[in-house]
């Protein structure tokens, strides 16, 4: 009789082959995972850093838009401006600095053309330098507020610069205050890592940038290491960067400037791993305990395993396995043989049929629903129970729907236009999908379409601008196609709260969303035949939306059913694929829309003038007409908003 002849002995090396790898193997990944999970924490600390980072700037900003406003409101001071008296202007201005009590460190106040009546930081410019020139410049194409950078000998100062009226622009207010280590430490202090602010200039665009590191909670040898060992071009990954104690997880933000600028200043913010990798250590060590024992049983219970017991576990597990694989229905004649009885094996058995069984009918309810609404919609009835109502959440709302539909329908039989139309409806929902959105119900020939809801996703505005030339460029390539006409579309994205969930009766109900958000995205969509635009984006999907999006912006409106203004904007595309001379163009219209809200008509009209010449579009007439109209009746209660009186 041979040693493997038995078989407790067969099972116990088949127990040991099969039980080591998968050790290792559970081993490795739950270090993985681990390993991940620390990461993905620093990286988690790190983002909460960076936004509260981010959040103590803003309100560092409005700190310092409020105390140069406060500036401009003092009595004394418009006096003394008034009377060109200088020297009390300085004396208000370092009053005012006393009373803030730290939160700025400077003010700055100028004529519009640059020369300087005033400076706390007594630096001895006559007239303004480039860098806060440009601030004013800025200010002019910003509704009178502007935000920057300027170094002031070898000191960065964040700068706040807002116009004096009396009642017209005469003068130019700047606050500011240092970005040193104080700022940091106070920073420090709230998200709880290292703050670091550097410093990056070329004087040569091919030359590498001259690095100085401005202000840092690190020590000083750290210091060295950081400004060596950063890469500002990461903007959006963790960097792993060795500092003298341990690596540290470094998040980089923008401040000023763009990675190749001449001037550029980011900020880092940075969380030690140190105590993260200790526990993953400390966990390593009980795994490795842990398997010991695992196997130190695993050997003593495989003695007592017997044939009778491993022959239907066999078979159990050969019909768990095409369970798995999908094949809920197949039973075979052995297994069948091999699970009868009254044990518990057997009745386990009768427990996996009836999951199988389950399982079908789940799975065939699923790929109906599948065909009817979102896959994502799907899931989320069958995980819960179905029942009315819904909650509120923060969507992106698009709609789009063919222009002269109506006409189109006229040209075509009814059965070759519901092929153009079911083509034309599977591409656009092939691309809402695509950017992960779900198409929430089709009305006609418009299709109405949901980012954030059932599901939310931190990219779901991203997802639903990026969708916008998506759809331009799935039409294009549909009237490359013989059999589908010339089609025009009209899209309305709005972002807001809507009431997400299932609305109808008990027995027949919708998942859907409801609320002024949708409204308000249809609204949008109806205006495109108005200004003859492809695409109206509300303000509110603007600002949320990420960098990389060219805009332009049309109006600002009040349409039927709200009493609230609302900038709009038309979404001409990804940076870099915008031709030069459109992003001129829409540059040349920002400024006549400032001139026409500044009610210099005459000047925007000009403009306009011009623009219709060189691109004629149904835009620059509209408000041609508009600003014609006004100058005529010259309204004395003119809000520069346009309000519609119709759908």
């Amino acid at each position: 009789m041979t040693l493997f002849s038995s078989f407790r002995t067969r099972l116990l090396v088949f127990v040991l082959v099969l039980l080591l790898p998968v050790l290792m193997a559970i081993y490795a990944y739950v270090s993985y995972q681990n390993t991940r999970y620390t990461s993905d924490t620093i990286d988690s600390y790190l983002r909460l850093g960076a936004d509260v980072f981010d959040f103590s700037l803003e309100e560092h900003q409005r700190t310092l838009l409020t105390i140069a406003s406060t500036l401009t409101r003092d009595w004394g001071f418009r006096n003394a401006f008034g009377a060109a008296d200088s020297a009390t202007v300085l004396d208000a201005a370092r009053n005012l600095l006393t009373r803030t009590q730290g939160a700025a460190d400077m003010l700055l106040v100028t004529d519009l053309e640059g020369a300087v009546i005033a400076d706390t930081l007594g630096q001895g410019m006559t007239d303004l330098e480039a860098e806060w020139s440009r601030l004013t410049v800025r200010a002019r194409r910003n509704e009178g507020q502007a935000q920057g950078i300027v170094t002031v000998g070898e000191s960065p100062y964040l700068v706040t610069v807002v116009p004096l009226f009396l009642p017209t622009p005469v003068a130019w207010v700047f606050a500011g205050f240092q970005l040193d280590d104080e700022f940091v430490d106070t920073i420090q202090q709230t998200v709880v890592s290292d703050i670091s602010i550097l410093r990056y200039q070329r004087t040569q665009p091919e030359t590498p940038p001259e690095v100085t590191l401005v202000a840092s909670t690190l020590e000083e040898d750290d210091r060295d290491r950081l400004v060596t060992a950063l890469d500002t071009a990461r903007y959006a990954r963790t960097q792993r960067i060795a500092l003298s104690d341990s690596d540290h997880g470094t998040l980089v933000r923008s401040l000023y400037g763009e990675p190749g600028d001449a001037l550029e200043f980011v900020a880092t913010i940075q969380r030690s791993y140190r105590e993260n990798e200790e526990n993953l250590q400390a966990l390593r060590n009980r795994l490795l305990q842990f398997y010991l024992a695992v196997i130190a049983v695993s050997v003593i219970g495989a003695f007592s395993v017997s044939r009778s017991v491993t022959r239907p576990v066999l078979a159990l597990a050969s019909r768990v396995q095409r369970i798995d694989r999908g094949d809920y229905r197949t039973v075979t004649e052995e297994e069948q043989l091999a699970l009868k009885g009254r044990d518990e094996i057997a009745g386990l058995a009768d427990s996996v049929n009836s999951m199988a069984a389950g399982l079908a009918e789940k799975e065939q309810v699923r790929d109906l629903l599948g065909k009817v609404v979102s896959r994502d919609v799907a899931d989320e009835l069958l995980s819960r129970r179905i029942e009315l109502g819904g909650e509120e959440k923060v969507v992106s709302v698009l709609f789009v729907d063919i222009r002269g539909f109506t006409t189109l329908s006229e040209q075509y039989a009814p059965a070759r236009l519901l092929g153009i139309l079911n083509t034309y409806l599977s591409e656009m929902t092939r691309i809402i999908e695509r950017n992960r959105g779900i198409v929430d119900k089709y009305t006609g020939d418009a299709v109405m379409a949901v980012f954030g809801a059932p599901l939310s996703r931190e990219d779901d505005v991203r997802n639903a601008v990026a969708t916008v030339p998506h759809v331009a460029q799935a039409l294009q390539e549909l009237h490359r196609r013989p059999d589908i006409p010339a089609l025009e579309v009209g899209i309305g994205l709005h972002t807001g709260v809507a009431v997400a969930g299932n609305i109808g009766s008990a027995s027949r109900m919708n998942y859907t969303v409801i609320g002024d958000s949708v409204n308000l995205a249809s609204r949008l969509e109806s205006l495109c035949r108005f200004y003859q635009v492809a695409n109206i984006v509300s303000d509110t999907t603007r600002r949320r939306a990420p960098a990389g999006f060219v805009w332009s912006r049309l109006d600002r409106v009040r349409v039927k059913g709200r009493s609230d203004a609302l900038d709009i904007h038309e979404l001409l595309g990804r940076e870099g694929e915008v031709p030069p001379e459109r992003l001129r163009e829409a540059d040349r219209f920002e400024e006549a829309f400032v001139l026409y809200l500044d009610r210099d008509w005459e000047s925007a009209l000009e403009i306009l003038r011009d623009l219709d010449a060189d691109h004629p579009r149904p835009l620059y007439r509209i408000y041609r007409e508009r600003i014609e109209q006004l100058i005529r009746e010259n309204p004395s209660n003119w809000d520069g908003v346009f309000t519609f009186d119709h759908k």
